[in-house]
């Protein structure tokens, strides 16, 4: 079934003026940058008006940048919770121009949890998504699952059970230099955080591995077991060099490095380019407790696929976002390179595979704004308004919605995210952006 809508270039004025901060000091005012007509292509690719398509992610096949694969979750309409059927998963072999969806694979896996996609140097993608049953006690013991497809997201194979269980956001990465797949979710339900690792292409996944830092536990609702260190953590990977990163009020930021695969890790502080300790992350982008508030996990980290060692981490600061490198895996840093990012919502940031570094983020009136560094992260473009219309916000948040996107190849940014366009609750939304645009 192919499925394709593609809002009007229609341009807008630019939502508000953004203060681009390099190394920690001003040195350019600039407003943001809109859409209009220059060359942005944007897609619905869920166009589902009655139900719920969030938290979306893309992936991009090294071997031929034409083919992408997309994911995103099918919630119905509020005030349900549960999940309903299949996931959205699909295809496009024209750099998102034009997408068909294929046949969820996740075997027995009555609901649709929580999906998402890369993609390895040999071009198999692979998906991973939360096993979702009806009721707490199914929910207790279903894990987590992997999926591979080996012709472009035609056809795949599985899906492989992971020892992991349940969590509210699971996330794959892959190691471009070594292959191997680790998949993140809950060592126990929901929490704490762990990764479970395959070295045979997503055939089968070792024991999990907790991810370390601190993990406070909440409480969801009455009569559901508490949740520790919700929402979870992210995890960057390159060269065999695993990172994760943490944050709790009033102490620094953590970095967690391992380099046996989560055996076992080192913790050191991010520090900006003084050696300065960074406090944690401030603003309405911190997870507070109870479910509501919880998203995407504080703070973001990427792995540098063009020199090993070199992580960013990404810190909200109240209106903004700080984002910090490290060359050598933590031992040095610099930054901060500040973005100006007024009420933003999911924000993403990723490395491309030549070491440009793209930050992305959402409003809360449901414009879509992203950046780019063409020096790794040193220094970031102007942000680009890289939706033509501005939308409804739609039933954003948890569940079903805890991520926007970004990833760089091929020339293009692809931005995801998912609004209330069509009178749809959430659409799932990919933007094709040409590197060049941020360079103006």
């Amino acid at each position: 079934m192919a499925l394709l809508r593609i809002s009007p270039a229609r341009a807008g004025a630019a939502a508000l003026s953004a203060l681009v901060l390099l190394g920690g000091s001003a040195v350019a005012e600039a407003s943001p940058k809109d859409a209009g007509n220059a060359g942005i292509l944007e897609v619905d690719v869920t166009n589902m008006p009655d139900l719920k398509n969030g938290q979306p992610s893309v992936a991009v096949n090294p071997r031929n940048p034409n083919n992408l694969v997309f994911v995103a979750t099918v919630f119905p309409k509020s005030p349900d919770l549960e999940p309903i059927g299949e996931c959205f998963l699909a295809y496009s072999n024209d750099k998102g121009s034009t997408w068909t969806r294929a046949p969820w694979p996740m075997g027995d896996a009555p609901k649709c949890g929580e999906p998402s996609v890369v993609v390895d140097a040999q071009g198999i993608f692979y998906v991973d998504n939360n096993q979702v049953s009806s009721g707490l006690e199914a929910n207790l013991l279903n894990h987590n699952q992997v999926s591979r497809s080996q012709d472009g997201g035609r056809t795949w194979t599985g899906p492989v059970t992971t020892p992991l269980l349940l969590g509210g956001a699971p996330k794959l990465r892959v190691d471009m230099a070594t292959g191997k797949v680790y998949a993140v979710a809950g060592e126990a339900w929901e929490y704490p955080s762990a990764i479970s690792v395959s070295a045979d292409g997503g055939r089968s996944f070792s024991e999990p591995r907790v991810i370390p830092g601190p993990m406070p536990c909440i409480t969801i609702a009455p009569g559901i077991p508490q949740a520790c260190g919700y929402p979870g953590r992210e995890l960057a990977v390159h060269a065999g060099i695993v990172v994760s990163a943490s944050q709790e009020e009033g102490r620094p930021v953590n970095f967690h490095v391992s380099r046996d695969d989560g055996r076992t890790w080192t913790n050191l502080t991010v520090t900006d380019g003084h050696g300065n300790p960074v406090p944690a992350g401030t603003g309405s982008l911190v997870p507070v407790p109870g479910l509501g508030a919880a998203a995407d996990p504080v703070p973001w980290v990427s792995a540098d696929p063009s020199r090993r060692g070199r992580f960013a981490v990404m810190v909200p600061r109240d209106s903004r976002l700080e984002v910090y490198i490290t060359p050598d895996a933590g031992k040095t840093w610099t930054g901060p390179s500040v973005i100006a990012a007024p009420s933003a919502l999911r924000p993403w940031m990723d490395f491309g595979s030549n070491g440009d570094l793209g930050v992305m983020w959402r409003t809360t009136a449901a414009d879509v704004f992203s950046v780019v560094s063409f020096d790794h992260g040193r220094s970031f473009s102007a942000p680009l308004r890289v939706n033509h219309v501005t939308e409804p916000v739609g039933e954003s948040g948890p569940p079903g919605d805890r991520w926007s996107g970004i990833t760089l190849a091929d020339g293009y940014a692809y931005v995801t995210w998912s609004d209330g366009r069509n009178g749809a609750p959430l659409d799932a939304i990919l933007s094709r952006v040409p590197l060049g645009l941020y360079q103006r």
